[in-house]
């Protein structure tokens, strides 16, 4: 018996994984939390086999709460819930340690599958999982510059922050995650050594970007 713990902020989002186990009977969901110090209190001691964590629905790609599992459990093997708009935080999740991803568009057996080989020891990154990564690092060719200052994808990113977008809102349709357009931001007010969203606007009519 392979014993699951789920770590998922939205309780509707877990019951469809939750179902999934329920129906297997090698799998038993031991506990189910939205966080990491409730999954930590909740086990009362026992140790799940595998952690499955949902990072779509966490704050900053999940970084933080992943780097809490890791501490917390450095010997249990963690399968995250991504899409292909995390694509830019592989590299970093494995190397933080995730030894599976599957995306949110997977079937239950996919997910079974997964279960079992991290239970066995082994790692679990099915082809399309390396084919978006794959595709995602070839396509990071050198960017012109704009400007003398700004990145093709740095004034894109102004644009969309112009025309009111949120971090998750540009994420999706740049297809980054919504850590990603974070970062781009710092280094943008950092170039251009403005300290707001309100400054990079302003700076954004004052050059014509949104034209």
């Amino acid at each position: 018996m392979c014993k699951i713990a789920i770590l998922e902020r939205y309780a509707l989002l877990s019951s469809g994984i939750r179902s999934i186990l329920q129906v297997r009977k090698e799998c038993e969901l031991i506990v189910q939390a939205k966080s990491v110090h409730e999954l930590v209190n909740s086990l009362n001691g026992s140790i799940p086999d595998v952690i499955i964590f949902n990072v779509i629905s966490a704050e900053n790609s999940g970084m933080k709460p992943l780097k809490n599992l890791r501490r917390k459990f450095p010997k249990v093997p963690v399968l995250l819930i991504v899409s292909e708009h995390y694509v830019d935080c592989f590299e970093e999740y494995i190397r933080m340690g995730v030894k599976g991803l599957l995306f949110n568009t997977s079937d239950g057996e996919d997910l079974v599958d997964a279960i079992k080989k991290l239970k066995q020891g082994k790692e679990y990154f099915p082809v399309k999982v390396w084919k978006v990564f794959k595709e995602s690092i070839q396509s990071h060719k050198p960017l012109k510059v704009r400007d003398k200052t700004l990145t093709d994808r740095e004034v894109s990113i102004v644009k969309l922050f112009s025309n009111g977008l949120t971090y998750k809102e540009i994420g999706a349709q740049l297809n980054i995650s919504p850590r990603t357009v974070e970062t781009h931001k710092r280094n943008i007010l950092t170039k251009l050594k403005i300290h707001t969203t309100a400054d990079m606007v302003k700076y954004a009519y004052r050059n014509n970007i949104l034209t």
